[in-house]
């Protein structure tokens, strides 16, 4: 029997991935980033169509349900949600209480968006999709291409339908860099259809890559250059059109050269602990750094500019360390709890083993795969989902 594949690359490219975007969003933490950065939620969009396709296609076949699919991926993501959206809400509290120049939040406005956050919904009264934690436009846009995904699952089985898909979406994508004049698309109303036209670009890419993984060559990368790639070529800073083309060629081509290449075994722990606490990073960053940065200035009157980038490096890798205990202290028990206590949608298909002789881990995991003789529980391994 063949083992299961963990693809501990694309893990560590997720991890750094998450790492550019706090940077990108730390400018009092870390200076001023450049902003091809933030076109890491573009490679966590393509990591994140592959490695579903990879948890869920066989699954899909044996009888899941759309619904049970989206019972699954809510009580994944919802938990580390949750504990962003407090924050922000903490934030914003703070903010209406001690006044804030470059926040203005009032309880109107907060009480107003609160119901909508709560539902993992984009305020319709706002400019900014998600204004008490705003990198979970990118999260909502993720969970709008995997709905289309499952209910459009079986005409996409068709390589000739799959591959349209991702030229249609690619062509869409490029008309809204066009009009509005940027790639970074999609975190507001206004340029709503272009960030889901951006999401279905680069998710659909992922899937063709994963149905392509066996027949396409790839040139053997050391796995350390894939995952500096993101910040390497942030530092020559690219133009509109060049951002574009990393979006649509040089992206896709990271995640499938990254899928088949593996670390030394030596640091392969490193690359799936950067993973792991990938999400959790992602998910608190914004708000924790706002809360940070308001305790300094106003209870010691310190501005973090003044520290600026060491100080952000420690804000950094404290994150990377909370992330990995809320990621098994919290994040993993909560999401097998609502996993196990959620109201079904249909009953477990029956565990056989998929075309690669793996069986994908039936209870509570997300997208972990496991080995078909491992009768154990399986342990974390999560999905590489937008950001």
């Amino acid at each position: 029997m063949l083992p299961a594949k963990n693809y501990s690359t694309l893990h560590g490219i997720r991890g750094v991935a998450a790492l550019c975007i706090v940077v990108l969003h730390s400018p009092r933490l870390f200076g001023t980033a450049p902003a091809f950065l933030g076109m890491a939620v573009d490679l966590f969009f393509a990591l994140s169509g592959f490695v579903l396709a990879h948890a869920y296609e066989d699954r899909l076949r044996r009888g899941m349900t759309p619904l049970e699919f989206l019972r699954r991926r809510w009580a994944r993501l919802y938990p580390l949600y949750g504990l962003g959206l407090l924050l922000g809400i903490v934030h914003a509290v703070v903010c209406i209480q001690y006044g804030s120049p470059t926040e203005p939040w009032s309880w109107a406005r907060l009480f107003t968006v609160l119901p909508f956050s709560l539902l993992m919904l984009p305020a319709p009264v706002t400019q900014v999709l998600f204004p008490l934690n705003g990198p979970m436009w990118s999260i909502f846009f993720e969970l709008l291409a995997n709905l289309l995904w499952v209910a459009f699952w079986r005409p996409l089985q068709s390589l000739r339908a799959l591959v349209v898909t991702v030229l249609v979406c690619g062509v869409l994508y490029s008309c809204a860099v066009y009009y509005w004049e940027t790639p970074a698309v999609g975190l507001t109303w206004e340029t709503f259809p272009g960030g889901l036209a951006r999401v279905c670009c680069s998710f659909a890419a992922g899937l063709l890559i994963h149905r392509l993984r066996d027949r396409l060559r790839a040139p053997s990368v050391p796995p350390l250059l894939l995952m500096v790639s993101l910040p390497v070529m942030a530092l020559t800073s690219p133009g509109p059109i060049a951002q574009l083309v990393s979006v649509v060629l040089v992206f896709p081509v990271i995640v499938l050269m990254g899928a088949r290449s593996e670390p030394w075994s030596a640091t392969r722990g490193f690359y799936d602990r950067l993973g792991k606490a990938s999400y959790c990073v992602y998910v608190l960053h914004r708000p924790l750094a706002a809360l940070v940065y308001g305790a300094a200035l106003q209870f010691a009157g310190l501005r973090m500019e003044a520290f600026a980038p060491w100080g952000g490096v420690v804000f950094l890798g404290g994150l990377v360390v909370g992330g990995l205990l809320l990621t098994d202290r919290f994040e993993t028990p909560a999401r097998w709890w609502l996993t196990r206590n959620l109201p079904r949608a249909e009953k477990q298909p029956r565990s056989v083993p998929s075309r690669d002789g793996l069986l994908l881990a039936t209870e509570g995991t997300g997208e972990q795969t496991a080995a078909v003789s491992s009768p154990r529980r399986p342990e974390s391994s999560h999905d590489l989902e937008g950001a």
